[in-house]
């Protein structure tokens, strides 16, 4: 039953955090990786005012 019931609890938690973050759209490394795609170790820090503020 202790099984059953963290897997449930797992698999409910995984649902609401995928449900949180595809609400607001792209993420700051999101938004930084599509500015270049591909591995690049040029392709510099986001503006700050593209990131997310407090």
């Amino acid at each position: 039953m202790d099984g059953l019931h963290t897997a449930v609890h797992g698999f409910v938690t995984g649902l609401v955090a995928d449900a949180l973050a595809a609400r607001n759209g792209l993420g700051p490394g999101e938004r930084h990786a599509a500015r270049r795609p591909g591995r690049r170790t040029d392709a510099g820090s986001l503006p700050r005012e593209d990131g997310y503020g407090r």
